[in-house]
């Protein structure tokens, strides 16, 4: 059977996460359901990791295997019209039978925006802050990521994890207006690593703790020093890389 690499792009509002779950609606679920119901038989997909509930996704990837044959086009407009406004297939490549969309991974880019004040037009898609914020620290925490760390004491402990090191590749801030968005991208991610990066930068730029404690924090994760988690809501899987 010929396998593809999709590429998703969903607004996780709504859903429990990409991965599927016995009780709760995710991505991966509502995709699989779509799939199947257009081919009327069985369809696997296999992601190239979770998204946590309401966190959304821009260039989420995922593998499957479909049937020789198989008109893609015709496919993918019968399973956006079942997936509907919130999930949408945007593209998709044939790719060896090897091809594995985590494990062929080497790189995953994610976008967290941050808005100065209420919005509802943003409300789903930002994190609005009620203090102001030093951009200048911003930019000095973010310059800190740089490398490899030990990311233990910034991410949600899982037992599936075989390390906790992860290779940072960019890390920067960017100011549009009241809009600040952060830019991210590493080898790896653990899960809430991104949030928790993010909501401690913002305590620091709050002055609720100092550009030293988050430096503390982050070369040594035993540290007794407190993370925070920014809200699901600000955060967007931007892309995925993989070898050429």
């Amino acid at each position: 059977m010929p396998r593809y690499k999709l590429t998703i792009e969903y607004d996780g509002t709504h859903f429990s996460g990409w991965q599927i779950q016995p009780e709760d609606i995710t991505v991966e679920q509502t995709l699989e359901d779509a799939f199947s119901k257009v081919l009327q038989e069985p369809v696997d997909l296999v992601g190239q990791g979770r998204t946590d509930a309401g966190v959304h996704a821009r260039g989420q990837t995922a593998h499957v295997d479909l049937p020789e044959g198989t008109d893609m086009e015709k496919l993918l407009l019968g399973v956006n019209g079942l997936a509907a406004d919130q999930i949408q297939v945007m593209g998709f490549e044939e790719v060896d039978a090897e091809f594995h969309a985590r494990f062929n991974a080497i790189g995953r880019e994610y976008e967290y925006t941050i808005i100065r004040r209420q919005s509802p037009l943003h409300r789903h898609f930002s994190w609005a802050l009620r203090q102001p914020v030093d951009v200048d620290v911003l930019h000095k925490c973010a310059d800190l990521l740089q490398g490899e760390f030990d990311f233990a004491g910034f991410s949600k402990f899982n037992e599936d994890n075989f390390t906790t090191l992860c290779e940072i590749q960019r890390s920067e801030f960017k100011t549009e207006g009241e809009i600040i968005r952060y830019r991210i991208r590493a080898n790896r991610f653990l899960r809430n690593m991104v949030r928790r990066l993010a909501g401690t930068m913002v305590r620091a730029a709050q002055g609720k703790m100092t550009i030293e404690q988050f430096k503390e924090a982050l070369e040594n994760p035993d540290s007794s020093i407190l993370t925070y988690t920014a809200p699901a809501r600000g955060l967007v899987l931007q892309k995925v890389f993989y070898k050429k």
